[in-house]
């Protein structure tokens, strides 16, 4: 169980500054990039909330589940390896299924 919590609080400390600039980033597409999106302002905001946890999540599997030396999940100690790579999985993910991708019927 301490291997556990010590495995949370590493991975978030490490993961932290990459989701926040993450969720910036996102929410420039979302709200900026994507202006048309007939979207509620909260219901995009839980779209970064939901972007933000599963990142988490998908980021302490990918560290569980590592392949190489566990001294390269960090690139120039500074950004998590694992991090980065939940991000570009879940955003387009998540974007989609807010419904930021729907086609437009004519």
């Amino acid at each position: 169980m301490p291997d556990i919590i010590e495995l949370l609080t590493i991975s978030f400390y490490v993961s932290a500054p990459i989701l926040v600039i993450s969720a910036v980033g996102q929410w420039v597409i979302q709200f900026k990039l994507i202006p048309n999106h007939h979207l509620e302002t909260l219901a995009a905001l839980r779209c970064i909330l939901y972007t933000i946890i599963s990142a988490y999540i998908l980021s302490i599997l990918i560290w569980l589940a590592w392949p190489l030396d566990p001294s390269l999940i960090m690139y120039n100690d500074r950004l998590s390896i694992p991090t980065a790579i939940a991000e570009f999985i879940v955003i387009p993910f998540w974007l989609k299924r807010c419904g930021y991708f729907k086609r437009e019927h004519n």
